[in-house]
């Protein structure tokens, strides 16, 4: 039994000796990744201004092609976007007029660079009284914009207008219109 005590004492010794002799080693470090800065997101914050064309269809007349401008502001917070916006369009018509608007908007980014929105608010041809355009119009809608570089978006939005005349229903109209935007 003693040979049998021998072999396990040096046996012993020998594990102790190893695992103290490992744990004296440096601890091997690892490397760190290096930091990537990642590609900032579209800021929806701040002024734009753009350019649209459309079509504008009043609900008892054909439908009319528009050119127009856009001015506005949004104010971001996290996922929400509020904004205003001012447009006058030229709608080309039997008898050509000017259509001006005036709307707020609120909406959700269902991703960095992608808006969805509705809009409410008020329009009128500004020649009501020759009675050459669609009248005046409380105006409610639907839009998508979505940034294609770091300062311009596009936009595609749909809106229904309310005549708000003694004719109310006569005159409403739908409202389709794609732009540009550039973000100062």
């Amino acid at each position: 039994m003693t040979a049998l005590k021998s072999v396990l004492l040096a046996a012993a010794a020998t594990v102790a000796i190893a695992s103290a002799a490992q744990a004296a080693d440096p601890i091997m470090p690892v490397p760190v990744a290096p930091i990537v800065p990642v590609a900032s997101a579209f800021d929806w914050n701040g002024f734009y201004a753009g350019a649209r064309v459309g079509a504008e269809n009043k609900v008892q007349s054909d439908t009319d092609w528009t050119l127009g401008v856009e001015i506005g502001v949004n104010a971001a917070f996290d996922m929400f976007v509020l904004g205003g916006e001012v447009g006058i369009d030229y709608v080309f018509a039997n008898a050509d007029y000017a259509y001006a608007e005036a709307t707020l908007r609120a909406g959700v980014l269902v991703a960095p660079e992608a808006l969805l929105y509705g809009t409410v608010g008020y329009g009128s041809d500004l020649d009501s009284t020759a009675n050459v355009g669609s009248g005046n119009h409380i105006l409610a809608g639907l839009g998508a914009e979505f940034a294609v570089t770091d300062s311009v978006s596009l936009d595609a939005r749909y809106v229904y207008g309310w005549e708000q005349s003694n004719d109310a229903g006569t005159s409403d109209i739908h409202k389709f219109t794609l732009g540009a935007n550039f973000h100062f």
